[in-house]
């Protein structure tokens, strides 16, 4: 077992060593903390399935019936994933908190926590201009960032940077959300060969054959079965 432990955390090291992603310590801390409970409550079964295994660290329930090219496979593919996913949410969080940033100071926009008015700043240079759409359309929406003021300056140069900006970082969030999507399917997958490779080696446990002997001129017609233990 703490060979293919061993094996997952030298993988994970690794590609956090060579990605050079941003703040690359809270990566590791992250993927310390997941794998460090996962070992623990693994650890502490006492007969665990391959495929239970595999769901919840893929590869590993492969590698247990020593099918170590499976294993290989879906560890290298969990690694990077992971990997991957923590680093695009941490890019993610910088952009966010650049464009929060360059609004502040070029609007005089308030930080707070929802999307929504952000999506709001990229799309009106003020919320004077906000309420005034909305009143011609007549949906109730006016009057709802009067607390949160804001005003690009300039002829909607900064108001349009902001908007890529505020895009740019959306991107990074739902390719997040796509690798934790791709992440839950590994597992998914990883459990499904295990699974399969234990019952291709339970049937190989045991074979049964014809078998025809002669005594005086007798003939028997018998089976013969074979169980490895």
């Amino acid at each position: 077992e703490w060979k293919y432990l061993y094996k997952i955390w030298r993988h994970i090291c690794s590609c956090l060593f060579f990605g050079h992603v941003i703040n690359i310590s809270i990566l590791m801390q992250k993927a310390i903390y997941i794998i460090i409970l996962q070992f623990s409550f693994l650890l502490s079964a006492p007969a665990i399935h391959p495929m239970v295994k595999s769901v919840l660290i893929p590869g590993w329930g492969e590698a247990n019936l020593g099918y170590e090219k499976n294993s290989r496979f879906f560890l290298h593919s969990e690694t990077i994933l992971v990997v991957s996913c923590l680093s695009v949410y941490k890019m993610a969080q910088v952009k966010e908190n650049e464009y929060i940033a360059y609004a502040n100071e070029h609007a005089g926009a308030e930080n707070i926590n929802d999307h929504r008015y952000w999506v709001d700043i990229g799309n009106y240079d003020s919320n004077y201009a906000f309420d005034e759409e909305h009143l011609r359309m007549r949906d109730g929406k006016e009057g709802q960032w009067s607390s949160y003021p804001w005003y690009w300056e300039g002829s909607g140069t900064h108001r349009k940077r902001f908007e890529k900006m505020r895009i740019n970082s959306d991107k990074l969030f739902f390719t997040g959300r796509f690798l934790i999507g791709g992440i839950i399917l590994n597992h998914i997958i990883s459990g499904i060969d295990a699974l399969y490779l234990s019952r291709i080696i339970d049937e190989k446990s045991y074979s049964i054959s014809p078998k025809v002997e002669y005594i005086n001129n007798n003939i028997r017609y018998l089976l013969s079965l074979k169980i490895d233990i």
